[in-house]
């Protein structure tokens, strides 16, 4: 296939696969089915879309951001989520050409932004996508024929597994063994169980670094809104934040999907 048609077809794929996972997330998160209603609506107003408003992206664009029903404002995760998914496919397209490793990339990348959106919403990662995905990742880690980062075999795909979500799992309890509350969810462990299982023992530290940088500035701005609301109502002192952790995790897996070997190369300093 000619490069140029490819990159534009992964690029089509990504757009319609962000305009899905928007959706998907949004009706899991709310409790509803992603079967029923068939067709994508307004969450305002109910209105169905037609396929001109359901076009990604470019729907968003033509009906400048609103619900032409009821000019209700639709969200803008919706068109960054599109925008987001369409260039993880573009990069996924030039890391593994054209084949099964890049529809497997663009598979779970679509899943990392659904759980991500999910998680936003709500702060919970559901077990009923992490724990399939999980164990769809070892499939594909056994299946697939190694390429970049995929396709390591099954048995790294199991100790990346024992580690990710063995290794949060004991984190998590031994948080709330000291400190007698909950620091990080369950939900987080069952997701480094699905990093570990697709991409191997290697990335899991990886991402944990990544996913903990990412959330710093996040961090660091949420802790100071709340000490200034804290100072303005006398309960400043003990004051503490917390942000959900899955989508800067789904970032950091994402990342090293597509580019850990160079990273790793890059940090040990070697050619």
């Amino acid at each position: 296939m000619d490069h140029s048609l490819f990159l534009i077809l992964a690029a089509t794929l990504g757009l319609i696969l962000g305009s899905f996972a928007t959706c998907a997330a949004h009706r899991l998160a709310t409790g509803g089915s992603l079967t029923s209603p068939a067709r994508s609506f307004c969450p305002a107003c109910g209105h169905t879309l037609t396929w001109r408003e359901n076009i990604p992206l470019a729907g968003w664009l033509l009906q400048g951001g609103r619900c032409r029903f009821c000019r209700a404002r639709i969200p803008l995760r919706y068109p960054l989520s599109e925008l987001a998914c369409a260039l993880f496919a573009l990069a996924a397209a030039t890391v593994f050409g054209f084949g099964w490793p890049f529809l497997v990339a663009v598979g779970f990348g679509t899943l990392l932004l659904v759980l991500s959106l999910i998680d936003l919403q709500t702060w919970l990662l559901p077990d009923v996508l992490t724990l399939p995905g999980a164990g769809l990742a070892l499939l594909a880690s056994t299946l697939l024929p190694h390429a970049h980062t995929l396709g390591i075999g099954w048995r790294a795909g199991l100790l990346g597994a024992a580690v990710g979500g063995g290794g949060l799992w004991l984190m998590a309890w031994a948080y709330r063994r000291i400190r007698g509350e909950d620091g990080l969810g369950l939900g987080d462990a069952k997701l480094m169980l699905l990093v570990g299982a697709l991409l191997g023992p290697v990335a899991v530290p990886l991402t944990l670094f990544a996913g903990a940088v990412l959330a710093l500035p996040m961090g660091l701005v949420a802790a100071r809104r709340a000490a200034q609301e804290g100072e303005g109502t006398g309960a400043g002192e003990g004051l503490r934040t917390a942000l959900p952790f899955g989508p800067f995790l789904c970032a950091g897996a994402a990342a090293f999907l597509l580019a850990g070997p160079q990273f790793l190369h890059w940090w040990l300093g070697r050619p």
